[in-house]
């Protein structure tokens, strides 16, 4: 049995039978391989669907190129001067950290009336499920969790599309995440800044819409003066401007980067020290 579209906001499902949806527009004329119903913690039901829809539309060309260096409180700085800002998901982190106090708390009360019903055997002892308290307290924490995920997603493809619309050639740095998660100082921001999903976004949005992505090699982006090229060795991290001890020339870190990543994009042959990704 295949699922089909029926209407604008419905879908026939194989044993499920007509099943109310939030749209059904993109699904027209689209043959499709394989669906996965899915229950969120949250107790949402998702529809994960594989199918073989047309190639996108090509965007136009714009003759600009830009190289990005990938930050902590600004997720995007170019080297044209624009900071774009990290997704602040203070709040939905805060209300989650509360929530999951209280689930774990219930959870364990609720396991110490469970263990004491068994340890003075009565006639109908009770169970973790009878218990709904503590499942309340999961969702909860599950949906803030959610909502912060899925806002933070939306951001990064409204970002990630506007970029790929404006510059024909994307250089960024070819970071290694999982690397430098392993300092415990800067993990939890590096996650929240989600630099591995901007990248790979990047990526596949590149590849669809006919524009170029590169990945250069990050070493001394940070160093050397895009001007005058002198390396005036490592910077400690709250140092965020400096003035190069040869020229003169008074710099912002940051931006100062994604130009020297954007040199490294467009005078590097593919193959050394970079990775082309192209459709």
């Amino acid at each position: 049995s295949i699922i089909k579209t029926a209407g604008k906001r419905y879908l026939k499902i194989p044993k499920l039978g007509y099943v109310k949806t939030s749209k059904t527009g993109v699904l027209q004329n689209t043959k499709i391989k394989r669906y996965t119903v899915l229950l969120e913690p949250t107790g949402k039901y998702y529809l994960s669907l594989q199918a073989e829809i047309s190639e996108p539309e090509k965007y136009s060309l714009t003759g600009k190129q830009v190289g990005i260096d990938v930050g902590i409180a600004d997720l995007a700085i170019l080297s044209n001067g624009l900071k774009y800002p990290s997704f602040n998901s203070s709040y939905f982190e805060k209300k989650a950290k509360i929530w999951q106090k209280k689930y774990s708390r219930r959870r364990h009360l609720v396991k110490l009336l469970v263990l004491q019903d068994r340890n003075k055997r009565v006639l109908c002892p009770r169970s973790l499920e009878s218990f709904t308290n503590w499942q309340k307290a999961q969702k909860s924490k599950a949906k803030y969790q959610a909502k912060a995920a899925n806002q933070r997603r939306d951001y990064l493809h409204k970002l990630t599309t506007h970029l790929v619309k404006q510059y024909d050639v994307i250089a960024i740095e070819d970071l290694k995440t999982k690397n430098l998660q392993k300092n415990h100082h800067l993990a939890k921001s590096i996650a929240n800044a989600s630099w591995r999903m901007f990248r790979q976004m990047l990526e596949y949005k590149c590849e669809w819409y006919g524009k170029k992505l590169i990945a250069v090699d990050p070493k001394n982006t940070s160093r050397i003066c895009s001007k005058c090229g002198y390396n005036s060795g490592a910077k400690p991290l709250e140092i965020r401007e400096w003035i190069c001890p040869k020229c003169q020339t008074k710099h912002d870190r940051d931006i100062n980067a994604a130009v020297n990543i954007l040199h490294k994009g467009s005078t590097k042959p593919t193959g050394q020290g970079l990775t082309m990704v192209t459709s």
